[in-house]
């Protein structure tokens, strides 16, 4: 049986709070508790707390349950509620319970995120919540070493942290507390091992000791295994930049973080939102040495980074395009003219969608004078002005706008076109990078695969309109964004539309799926050869 897909999931959970809201048996609710961990595990917060809200009116006691709801809230930017629910729970289970360690750990999660948001971390609010995480990982860990070792492993980070900050901790050393955590996992059968997260506690124990060789081959047997997960790879490289710093520590810090943040971006669930300065700062960081790069990736781990190091470099002709003295309404992206059949070819143009803007200020979109485009991975603050359409196509058609800018755009490479659509295979996919909600810049990486496009042999619906269909998600203000191949970086499609569920399939196949729409650019650049003739 195929593994459901990242969008198939969300759907499962979306149907099962439908259930838990009507009349519903039993069996719905234990399958809805189930649903909880795997949309935490793919990331997908907004259906984890929805789902988690359903079957706490469902059975309010469940410890579990009310632990992931507390999770849920903690990685959607909500720590001090996510605390207000823990601290009950902690205090009405029995120190036997399982959930009692999970919830008192997790309490000391929702303090660390607390410390980590703070600007100042040496501010008298930041240190009192390193204080008060040391606290609640402690108290688990000291009842019950052998057991808590993930506990153990987050007070070796939160006290080498507090060391470097000059705060002191009495009775307890980072490096004895690390060595006591590793002793405790490699004295633990095989079969009792917790499958999910005995490695990740091992390499991060290992740091404590400065074992890089051990943390190095830890990583590796978990982050490129078949079965590594998102979230766990993204719950690493918290620990390893937030808490751990390692970036700023050492090269072999900084590859170890680099490596992993390119696999996290291979992996369904694995979104990553990066601001412009975060940009310049990875793409101006060296490479991890090669030697590094097979101990954690394998054989095949230069070509995974110089595949995700070409995705850094794309993002710099992704522009937000905004209205003036306003805030970011779509994306559009820089191309030769040539790639679209437009002269003089050199020239640079800007491509967005219709209803992002057109000449008429058709409503969602705004009018040109309205309008500035800007290359905030390059420079947040260089504001372009749009000097013309050249070419424009309703929504009901390729829904794009060609863009002259009134000054010429220097020292941005234009995003290259590919030939052709890619082939349509089992394991075909996408890539898209804009800006989705109006926020910071965005590599969607979740469940991209490509569904199905009318390129040829294709049979298009809409004369001279290509369109593609494929699974990523994306919100407003992805409208207009390059959507690439995934082996090239070359754009094969512009950005147009999505659908959680009811859109029509392609080539007069019967049906419906959940999918998002592109318009492919050979289309658009053939109707403009049209045109023009």
């Amino acid at each position: 049986m195929a593994k459901p897909t990242y969008d198939q999931l969300r759907a499962k959970a979306r149907e099962s709070v439908r259930k838990l809201r009507d009349l519903c048996e039993p069996k719905d609710v234990d399958a809805a508790k189930r649903l909880v961990e795997e949309m935490r595990n793919i990331r997908a917060y907004e259906e984890m707390g929805l789902l988690a809200e359903a079957v706490s009116r469902r059975d309010p006691k469940d410890a579990r349950n009310r632990r992931l709801y507390a999770q849920y809230l903690i990685d959607t930017g909500k720590p001090t509620a996510a605390i207000d629910l823990l601290n009950p729970l902690v205090a009405r289970l029995s120190k036997t319970d399982k959930e009692y360690a999970e919830a008192a750990g997790l309490t000391g999660r929702a303090y660390k995120q607390i410390f980590f948001d703070a600007g100042d971390k040496a501010d008298p609010e930041a240190r009192n919540a390193l204080k008060m995480a040391i606290a609640a990982y402690r108290k688990p860990y000291e009842e019950n070493p052998k057991r808590n070792t993930w506990h153990g492993v987050n007070l070796v980070a939160l006290l080498s942290r507090a060391r470097r900050l000059g705060l002191a901790i009495p009775g307890l050393n980072a490096k004895q507390v690390a060595e006591k955590v590793v002793a405790a996992l490699e004295a633990t059968p095989p079969r009792k091992r917790d499958k999910e997260w005995h490695l990740p506690t091992v390499a991060e124990a290992s740091l404590g000791l400065d074992d890089w060789d051990m943390v190095e081959r830890t990583v590796r047997a978990y982050a490129k295994g078949p079965k590594a997960q998102a979230f766990q790879i993204a719950s690493t490289l918290r620990q390893f930049t937030e808490i751990w710093d390692l970036e700023g520590r050492d090269e072999r810090g900084q590859g170890v973080v680099s490596i992993l943040r390119a696999r996290l971006l291979e992996l369904p669930g694995g979104q990553l939102e990066i601001g412009p300065q975060e940009l310049q700062r990875l793409r101006g960081q060296a490479d991890p040495a090669p030697s590094q790069l097979e101990a954690v990736l394998g054989k095949y781990g230069a070509q995974t980074f110089r595949w995700w190091k070409t995705g850094l470099d794309r993002a710099l002709a992704v522009a937000a395009v905004r209205q003036k003295l306003g805030q970011r309404i779509g994306t559009g992206f820089l191309v030769k003219a040539q790639s679209l059949g437009l002269t003089p070819p050199n020239e640079l143009v800007v491509l967005t969608n219709f209803h992002v803007i057109n000449a008429d200020g058709v409503s969602p979109g705004i009018k040109p004078g309205d309008a500035e485009i800007v290359f905030e991975a390059v420079n947040a603050n260089r504001m372009y002005s749009v000097g013309k359409i050249l070419w424009s196509s309703p929504p009901e058609r390729h829904d794009a706008s060609v863009l002259r800018l009134k000054d010429r755009v220097a020292g941005i490479e234009p995003l290259p076109v590919a030939a052709k659509l890619p082939e349509l295979e089992d394991d075909a996919s996408v890539y898209i990078i804009g800006h989705p909600g109006g926020r910071d810049l965005a590599f969607s990486f979740q469940d991209n695969e490509l569904l199905d496009h009318e390129g040829p042999p294709g049979k298009p619906q809409i004369s001279g309109v290509s369109r593609v269909h494929y699974r990523a998600p994306t919100e407003g203000g992805s409208s207009g964004s390059p959507v690439f191949d995934s082996e090239r970086w070359e754009v094969i499609a512009l950005h147009h539309k999505g659908g959680k569920s009811g859109m029509p399939k392609l080539n007069g196949k019967p049906g419906s799926y959940a999918a998002n729409e592109g318009i492919s650019i050979a289309s658009i650049k053939k109707a403009i050869s049209k045109k023009k003739r």
